[in-house]
């Protein structure tokens, strides 16, 4: 930007102010009216009143105030764009078009650093902020002028004094609700921001609560055409946008629905801006409201030079996502192939967002099923991630359905965790284990499908090979295995109860076997044509033992791996009983490289000591 323009930029932002703090000196003095007194206390009143004693004050003019109020955020987004930082000369692929924008392939967000405004822009931001204030002394009451001083004082990082201009707020403005919400959810307070923006919707006529709940632009292609099939504000459709926010949760261990209230902020920024300038220099159009609604406000933008043709090239303008957005929400409401529901970072991102709590990992981890008085109860180990920073941590297992957690229980450190089913509610369907640092931007989850399990066989628990065979579920969780990988040669410990019903003892038949998954194309056709064998990728072993006790049996069984290729394993169990017949239980295995210092030499078959107790 040329020094010239930036000073008649500020010339006509000062003339400004000083307009409309004439125009807020004549409403005062209307309003206002002159005690009929004398002596030293009076006279300031008697001058002012003298200048303007010539004719009568003039009211003052609304209209006015709002057009100058107007041309001053026109003149700043414009200083904005102008001071935009330089990108590098690139020739993008447009991945997805939406409306006039092109959502770029190959440009990762998360290499890219904000830079901070150049100084211009901090002081021309605080001159605005002072015009729309002027403005707002000669119509207290305009929407766009209370969304606009809230919105410009959250980016000059002053959102407590965002939250006090909303205190002369009508109590029953949803507008004003919205905006509290609005600030809160950008200041990190996610729950107060909850509750703001449910009072919001509840003060809204219906038409304006079903455009604010409408999931459309979040959804799949599929999963929206399903979802506007039901009419707007009937139960079937308030049932899947509350089953969607549920699953989207980023972080159960957080009270509330922070994504769900991240979305009603996107909804006021879209509103913010539908009837303003804006950063991009262009009318807002459905186009800009579905990239908000998707990704939220930039964190950045940059002005980059686009290569067209040859040597010719132009100016274009990117806007950046926030480093460390994942994606929250749900991908599916069940399983496609035993894949995952949640995916935090697809490659083909329909939404993302970078909460307060910063980004979060995968947790390496195992859960296990027990049967206790007719109910399940469900244990978990972890492992903090190695990348991330040591740290008190908070931690919870949770326990849920479609549309809710239905029982939780949460801790302190990295210890095992176990939650019994609530009585009397639908069966859980859901399993999550979740950590985070209580003084750090670290967090990370794992989300599964629970299955139902056999009613006589409990899952399998992992556990730390050595010492006394553990019978019971306490002493096992105890030397539970933080994770579910291993090392070829290395040796294990597997936890898992029977459940038989009362009769004389029996003899149990016992298999226990290790199969490779997902075999490859090329590896099935050696196999099958004899220049490979699956030896190497399965192996099992069988005996028998008596059943004594009517209730549950705990039993622990030593089992020493082969050498076997790194990949993900099957590891079976299978139980014969005369009286009770056949049941199943399962867990997948990783195995990883072993460390050279602790590698085993052994190449045998699997050798199991059982202990049943």
């Amino acid at each position: 930007m040329s020094a010239g323009r930036n000073i008649e930029t500020r010339v006509s932002r000062a003339a400004a102010a000083a307009a409309l703090a004439v125009l807020a000196l004549s409403a005062s003095a209307v309003a206002t009216p002159v005690p009929a007194t004398s002596g030293p206390a009076s006279a300031p009143v008697v001058r002012v009143d003298a200048v303007q004693a010539g004719e009568p004050p003039a009211p003052p003019d609304a209209a006015a105030a709002l057009r100058m109020a107007r041309k001053a955020q026109r003149a700043f987004e414009h200083v904005r764009r102008r001071n935009f930082p330089r990108g590098p000369l690139v020739n993008p692929k447009c991945g997805e078009s939406i409306g006039r924008f092109c959502l770029v392939e190959g440009w990762d967000d998360d290499d890219w650093d904000p830079v901070p405004e150049v100084p211009e822009v901090v002081e021309e931001r605080l001159d605005l902020i002072a015009v729309l204030d002027s403005a707002a002394r000669i119509v207290p009451m305009d929407a766009w002028l209370t969304g606009q001083r809230v919105a410009y004082r959250l980016e000059a990082g002053r959102a407590d004094e965002a939250l006090g201009l909303l205190e002369a707020c009508d109590p029953e403005d949803a507008w004003c609700e919205a905006l509290a919400g609005f600030v809160l959810q950008e200041s990190g307070r996610y729950a107060e921001a909850e509750v703001a923006f449910g009072r919001a919707l509840g003060r809204m006529s219906a038409e304006e609560r079903c455009e604010w709940t409408e999931l459309g632009p979040v959804l799949d292609r599929r999963s929206r055409g399903r979802y506007e099939r039901f009419a707007c504000g009937s139960s079937p459709r308030r049932a899947v946008e509350r089953s969607f926010w549920h699953l989207s949760d980023p972080l159960w261990l957080v009270p509330g629905l922070e994504r769900r209230s991240e979305h009603f902020a996107r909804r006021v920024r879209a509103r913010l801006q539908a009837d303003a300038a804006s950063p991009w220099g262009l009318p807002w159009g459905d186009d800009l409201t579905e990239i908000t609604l998707r990704f939220g406000w930039p964190a950045g933008w940059e002005r980059a030079r686009r290569r067209i043709v040859g040597v010719r090239t132009d100016d274009v303008v990117w806007s950046h996502r926030p480093p460390g957005a994942q994606r929250y929400t749900v991908s599916r409401l069940g399983t496609a192939g035993g894949g995952p529901l949640w995916n935090l970072d697809e490659a083909d991102r329909r939404t993302s967002w970078a909460p307060a709590f910063g980004e979060i990992l995968r947790l390496p981890h195992q859960v296990a099923s027990f049967r206790r008085d007719g109910r399940r109860r469900v244990v978990a180990a972890f492992a903090w991630p190695d990348s991330l920073l040591r740290c008190e941590l908070e931690s919870g297992i949770f326990l849920a359905d479609a549309h809710g957690v239905t029982a939780a229980r949460t801790g302190r450190g990295d210890g095992p965790l176990e939650v019994a089913e609530a009585r009397a509610v639908t069966p859980a369907t859901l399993v999550g284990v979740e950590a985070r640092c209580e003084t750090e931007r670290a967090a990370a989850r794992a989300r599964m499908p629970l299955a139902d399990g056999h009613p006589l066989l409990s899952d399998i628990l992992l556990l730390h090979a050595g010492g006394a065979a553990p019978s019971t579920l306490a002493g096992a969780l105890a030397r539970a295995r933080r994770d579910r990988t291993a090392r070829g040669g290395e040796t294990l410990a597997l936890y898992w109860e029977w459940y038989g019903s009362r009769g004389p003892a029996a003899a149990l038949e016992v298999t226990l076997s290790l199969a490779r998954e997902g075999k490859g194309f090329w590896r099935r056709a050696l196999e099958w044509s004899g220049l490979a064998s699956g030896d190497a990728d399965q192996a099992g072993i069988r005996w028998l033992e008596m059943a004594t006790n009517p209730g549950s049996e705990g039993r622990t069984v030593e089992l020493r791996l082969p050498m076997l290729d790194e990949g993900r394993y099957r590891l079976t169990l299978e139980v014969v009983s005369p009286a009770h017949g056949h049941a199943e239980s399962s867990t997948e295995i990783e195995i990883v490289a072993a460390p050279r210092a602790a590698a085993v030499p052994h190449t045998g078959p699997v050798a199991a000591s059982p202990r049943p107790h």
